[in-house]
C-alpha cells in the first residue's frame, strides 16, 4: 500500500514538474523601447520566446492591417547553461513607425499556439521646431505636377537628408507606391549637398517616372528609408564595436489627379509636352532608278513619356513601291532633368515601275499636355521621280534559262553528230577489233594511273582543307567595288568559316547582330529582284568589322603594300 502512494507521489511530482517547465519554456512576451513616441519617430517593437522557435513561426501579418509603417525584422536566437540549467530565447524585432499622431494599438501576436498581449501607444504629435530641421535623417518629395492625362508621364524627385553628425551603417530606399500604375527609377543616385538653417546637409536625390494606367483620384504613398545609425556608445566587452538604432524616414504622400482621354481626341493616344517626327533617306536623292533600294529611316521623339509608348511609324506608298521594313528601335534617355524617349523605324522600299510618284504625308497624333489640346507630328508629301535603269542586263533572263537552253544544246549536238554518222559506210572487221583494242589498253593505262595517285591525291586534297583559310581581302574587295555576286559568294565563305553550323545566308542572318541582319537583306534585295539594284557595299563592310573584330587584324590591305624595289 505505501509503495503505491510512493508511486503515485512520483509521478504526480513528475507531471507537475514537467507542467511547469513547458508553461516557463514557451511564454511569449511582447514589449516596446519607449512609449510614448513622436509621430514620424521610429520605435522597436520586442517579442521573446523563451524557447528555440524558427523565425517563421511569428506571424506578423497582423502589423500590415494597422497604422504603423512596418520597417526592418531581424530575429535572434541564445542558449545558456547556468549551473547545468540551460536556457533557450528567440528574440524577433520589428521597427514601426507611426505617421501621425494619436491612439494605436499594437496587436497580439501568436507563434506556435502562444500568443502575446496587446500594446497601446501613444504617438505625440511633432511641433515644427522639432520637424525635419532636428531630425538625423528626413525626407522630402517633389513632383512636377498633380493634374495628369491618362499615361502622361510625371517626374518624382526624391531627396534623402542626413545630417553632419549621423554615421550610417545600413539603409534601404524603397520605391513609391501608386496602384496599376508604371513607376521607374530614372538613372543612378545623384549625391549632393544643401545648406539648411545653417547647417549643411547630405543629400540623395533619386528620380522616378510614374506614368498612371488609369483615371481618377489617386495617392502616391511616399518612399520610406529604413537603415541604422551609430549611436555613439560602445559595447560593454567589444569597445571597437558602435552600438545602432534603426531609423525610418518618409515624406509626405502625393494626391494626384488623372483625367480620361478628351472625347473630342481622335487616334492613337499619346500624351506628351513635345512630339517631333523626323526622317532620312539613304541615298537622299530625288530621282531613282527602278529597282533601286533606298533605306528611309523615321525618328520620333517624345518628351517626358515612357520608350514603351511610342507607336513605329510607317510609310505609305504606292503600289509601284515594294516596302522591306526593318525591326524598330526605342530608348529612353534622361537629359537636363527631363525624360526623352525615341524610337526608330526603318525600311527599304524599292521601285519597280517608271514615272513620277507622290508620297502621301505622315501624320501622328498626339496631345499636348502643357496646352491641353491635341496637336499632330508631320511630315510633308515627298514626290520621287523613278526612271528606266540606264545599262540594264538580261543576264538574269539567260540564267533562268539556262537549264533549257543546255538540253536544247545537247540534244541538237547529238542529232549533229549520230545524222552524218549513219551515212558513213560500214568499218572493215579488223578496224573494229585493233579500234577494241586500243580502247582496253589505253583503259587499263588510266586505271593504273589512277590507283597509284589515288592516296597520293586523298592526302593533298585534306592538307588543303586543313591549311585552308578564308581570304577576307576577297570580301573587302568585293563589298569596296559595290560587287553584289562576288559579294554575295565571298560573304557565304566567310559565314561557313566562322560559324560550322551555317550553310545558306538566312542561317547566317540569325546569328550576327541587326545592322548586318539589314545588310544581308539589301544584298538579297538586289540579287532577287525582278530589276536590276544599285548595291552599295560600303554598309556591308562595316557591319562585318564592326560584328567580327579579328578582320582588323587579318590583311585586308594589300592594295595599300608599298611596291616593291
Amino acid at each position: 500500500m505505501v509503495s503505491k502512494s510512493l508511486k503515485l507521489i512520483l509521478i504526480t511530482s513528475i507531471l507537475f514538474m514537467w507542467t511547469m517547465y513547458s508553461e516557463a519554456a514557451t511564454q511569449l512576451s511582447a514589449s516596446v523601447d519607449r512609449n510614448p513616441v513622436m509621430e514620424r519617430e521610429a520605435f522597436v517593437l520586442e517579442i521573446v520566446a523563451n524557447d528555440s522557435l524558427d523565425s517563421s513561426d511569428l506571424n506578423l501579418n497582423p502589423l500590415d492591417k494597422t497604422d504603423f509603417i512596418v520597417g526592418r525584422t531581424a530575429t535572434s536566437s541564445q542558449t545558456q547553461i547556468v549551473n547545468g540549467s540551460i536556457s533557450k530565447t528567440t528574440t524577433w524585432t520589428v521597427v514601426l513607425t507611426a505617421k501621425q499622431a494619436g491612439e494605436y494599438v499594437i496587436p497580439a501576436l501568436s507563434a506556435n499556439n502562444l500568443s502575446t498581449k496587446p500594446i497601446a501607444i501613444s504617438v505625440i504629435k511633432a511641433s515644427k521646431q522639432t520637424g525635419q530641421n532636428n531630425e538625423p535623417i528626413f525626407l522630402k518629395n517633389n513632383i512636377e505636377s498633380t493634374d495628369l492625362y491618362l499615361q502622361q508621364t510625371v517626374k518624382l524627385v526624391s531627396r534623402l537628408y542626413f545630417s553632419p553628425n549621423v554615421e550610417l551603417q545600413s539603409g534601404s530606399l524603397t520605391e513609391p507606391v501608386l496602384e496599376g500604375a508604371f513607376i521607374k527609377q530614372q538613372g543612378k543616385d545623384n549625391e549632393t549637398s544643401e545648406i539648411i538653417m545653417g547647417v549643411r546637409y547630405r543629400v540623395i536625390e533619386r528620380i522616378y517616372t510614374v506614368t498612371p494606367q488609369a483615371s481618377g483620384q489617386f495617392v502616391i504613398k511616399s518612399p520610406a528609408f529604413n537603415g541604422e545609425i551609430a549611436t555613439g556608445n560602445r559595447r560593454r566587452f567589444f569597445s571597437g564595436f558602435s552600438q545602432t538604432k534603426p531609423v525610418t524616414a518618409f515624406g509626405e504622400d502625393i494626391s494626384i489627379t488623372v483625367n480620361p482621354i478628351p472625347e473630342s481626341y481622335t487616334g492613337t493616344w499619346l500624351a506628351s509636352e513635345l512630339v517631333q517626327l523626323n526622317e532620312e533617306w539613304q541615298p537622299n536623292n530625288s530621282t531613282i532608278e527602278v529597282g533601286e533600294a533606298i533605306t528611309r529611316t523615321f525618328t520620333l521623339t517624345a518628351l517626358n513619356v515612357n520608350e514603351e509608348q511610342l507607336p513605329t511609324v510607317n510609310g505609305i506608298y504606292p503600289d509601284a513601291f515594294k516596302v522591306y521594313p526593318d525591326q524598330s528601335e526605342a530608348h529612353e534617355v534622361l537629359r537636363q532633368n527631363a525624360l526623352v524617349a525615341q524610337r526608330v523605324s526603318s525600311e527599304a522600299i524599292v521601285a519597280n515601275k517608271a514615272g513620277t510618284y507622290t508620297l502621301p504625308e505622315i501624320k501622328i497624333s498626339w496631345f499636348n499636355t502643357k496646352m491641353k489640346r491635341q496637336e499632330f507630328a508631320i511630315l510633308p508629301e515627298k514626290q520621287i521621280t523613278v526612271v528606266a535603269a540606264s545599262g540594264q542586263s538580261e543576264q538574269s533572263g539567260v540564267t533562268n534559262l539556262l537549264p533549257n537552253q543546255m538540253e536544247t544544246i545537247n540534244a541538237a549536238e547529238c542529232k549533229a553528230e549520230t545524222g552524218p554518222a549513219a551515212e558513213l559506210t560500214e568499218p572493215k572487221w579488223y578496224q573494229n577489233t585493233s579500234f577494241a583494242v586500243v580502247g582496253w589498253l589505253l583503259w587499263l593505262i588510266t586505271v593504273a594511273l589512277w590507283l597509284i595517285n589515288r592516296t597520293r591525291s586523298a592526302s593533298v586534297v585534306s592538307a588543303e582543307k586543313t591549311e585552308k583559310r578564308f581570304d577576307i581581302y576577297q570580301l573587302k574587295q568585293a563589298c569596296k567595288n559595290n560587287d553584289p555576286k562576288l559579294a554575295r559568294i565571298n560573304l557565304l565563305a566567310w559565314a561557313q568559316y566562322k560559324f560550322s553550323d551555317v550553310r545558306t545566308l538566312d542561317q547566317l542572318h540569325d546569328k550576327v547582330p541587326a545592322n548586318l541582319q539589314r545588310e544581308i537583306r539589301r544584298l538579297n534585295l538586289s540579287q532577287y529582284s525582278t530589276e536590276r539594284t544599285t548595291w552599295q557595299g560600303d554598309g556591308m563592310w562595316k557591319a562585318i568589322v564592326q560584328f567580327d573584330g579579328t578582320v582588323t587584324q587579318q590583311n585586308t590591305d594589300k592594295e595599300d603594300l608599298p611596291p616593291l624595289n
